[in-house]
């Protein structure tokens, strides 16, 4: 079996959250819906054939209209569920919790004309029970558990009897069958609490498995990815070496030429504080990638550390309004450079929604620190929920999404997490969430 939204945004990644909640996953699949269908057909058949043999058997109708319109109306439902399972709508857990049910309550009609619990067929009832185990959460389980146990015990005082099922209703045997089919109830109740706790445990655990090989493979995918542009950041440091002294010489050769006008001049200092500036940010990356190499750290405090880098990244967006707020004695922790990049690129990101000012707030408590970053922008679009945390880089017309993917595998490399949540009151709250290490003391 199987287990089971606006304008485009600057947020392609990490982990979202809403004000409000989202839907529940459909679990299980049409798949399982299909299967359970086909059973219930085989099922059918199998009372189809037992009613052939009795009218070839005893040539009589009599006892049989209640049987045959059971049988009836159950194929009319297994069809109808059946043509559903062409149609592209979603099967949710309620809805075979119901085709469960119909199973358990058609059953029960059939069980009640065809000699209740002294019908062969009685034992039906774990079918259904064994399939909620495997498929739905366990207080649907019980739910089906108990219709099942509380069918089977109607039947043992109400049926109508059948002669093929129950002749000791006519020989004088009523005591002995009487404790058989007491025995057969006890054998079902013990079997149905079997199934349904260790089951259910079993299929929980199975779905945990998948769920975690499901999420090694996306973090096996992100860090191929991100070694990917690793390397292509690091060739393009490399590469983009020469053009800029080349661009070096020829400022300062034009700032040494004393017919240079003034607005010409002063462009030309300009250029060659921008080059600087590239020229340090290439250096700077180069010395990250060879600290992230050896996972060297330095210790710092995460106040010390914000505001250094909201002052930093001032410095090459002063078009935005910025304020730092930040009690004081924050905590140190271990940090390495790839988390100041990280917290750069969520600030590039609410700088990028167009809103003229960002905040940043710096707080903690015993057991983590968080960085939030408060924007006043329009929002993640509902439509790029479902893209959100996934290590797969889907274009856009506002990028690639590298910046939030790399920034989220930087934070839970320490044991981190980064979230993003729309306001109600407008904007986006991005927070980087880091823990407190053992070891730690105040800053000065």
């Amino acid at each position: 079996m199987t287990l089971p939204a606006g304008p485009r945004g600057p947020y392609n990644g990490g982990v979202i959250s809403t004000d409000s909640d989202n839907p529940r996953a459909y679990s299980p699949s049409l798949d399982n819906l299909r299967n359970l269908l086909i059973i219930r057909s085989i099922a059918l058949l199998g009372q189809t054939g037992v009613l052939a043999y009795v009218l070839f058997a005893s040539r009589t109708t009599s006892d049989l209209w209640g049987v045959t319109i059971s049988l009836v109306i159950l194929a009319v439902l297994t069809a109808a569920s059946l043509w559903r399972t062409t149609r592209p709508w979603p099967v949710a857990d309620r809805e075979f919790l119901a085709q469960l049910l119909v199973d358990v309550s058609g059953w029960t009609a059939l069980m009640y004309f065809s000699g209740g619990a002294n019908n062969p067929f009685i034992s039906y009832y774990i079918v259904p029970l064994v399939i909620a185990a495997a498929v739905l959460p366990w207080r649907y389980t019980w739910l089906v558990a108990g219709a099942s146990l509380l069918a089977y015990s109607l039947l043992l005082y109400y049926y109508v009897p059948f002669p093929l099922f129950t002749p000791h209703a006519a020989m004088g045997h009523g005591d002995g069958a009487n404790v058989h089919i007491l025995g057969m109830w006890f054998n079902f109740l013990f079997s149905a609490g079997l199934i349904t706790y260790f089951v259910v445990r079993m299929a929980a655990t199975l779905r945990l498995q998948e769920a975690q090989a499901v999420a090694q493979r996306e973090d096996r995918l992100r860090n191929d990815q991100i070694m990917a542009v690793a390397g292509l950041a690091a060739g393009t440091a490399h590469e983009l070496g020469t053009p800029l002294s080349t661009m070096t010489v020829l400022v300062d050769e034009m700032l040494q030429d004393e017919s240079l006008g003034e607005q010409a001049r002063g462009d030309c200092q300009l250029l060659r504080s921008q080059i600087g500036l590239c020229r340090n940010t290439l250096s700077e990356l180069s010395r990250t990638a060879e600290l992230s190499s050896v996972q060297q750290t330095r210790p710092m405090a995460v106040g010390d550390f914000a505001r250094e880098t909201l002052e930093r990244w001032a410095v090459r967006r002063p078009g935005v309004i910025h304020s730092f707020e930040c009690n004081p004695d924050s905590p140190v922790l271990e940090l390495d450079p790839t988390l100041g990049q990280a917290l750069e690129n969520l600030l590039n990101n609410a700088a990028d929604t167009g809103t003229e000012k960002v905040a940043l707030k710096v707080r903690w408590n015993g057991e983590e620190a968080s960085i939030s970053v408060r924007d006043w922008g329009p929002g993640i679009p509902a439509e790029m929920l479902e893209q959100m945390g996934k290590p797969i880089i889907h274009a856009d017309r506002s990028g690639l999404g590298i910046g939030l993917m790399l920034s989220q595998a930087s934070v839970e490399r320490h044991g981190g997490r980064i979230e993003l949540r729309n306001l109600r009151e407008g904007g986006t709250l991005a927070t980087l969430t880091l823990p407190l290490q053992r070891r730690q003391g105040r800053s000065p």
